[in-house]
């Protein structure tokens, strides 16, 4: 009987979160998050190419030098 309440209960919790119209729009989350993800990985890509101009940088240096 007590895990009947606490299933029902759990079920009520997951319809009210889809149901809300007022930010727990589901939708919204997962756009934002989407959104977060593709602005990471564009700065993760800004700087790994100015990394690897760096690294070709000092490779060129060096070999001037000898």
């Amino acid at each position: 009987m007590h895990l009947k309440k606490k299933i029902s209960l759990i079920k009520k919790r997951i319809k009210e979160f889809f149901i809300d119209e007022y930010g727990g729009n589901l939708v919204e989350y997962v756009l934002l998050i989407g959104f977060a993800l593709f602005v990471f990985f564009i700065i993760f890509n800004i700087i790994s190419s100015i990394m690897d101009w760096t690294i070709g940088l000092s490779d060129d240096f060096f070999g001037l030098t000898g």
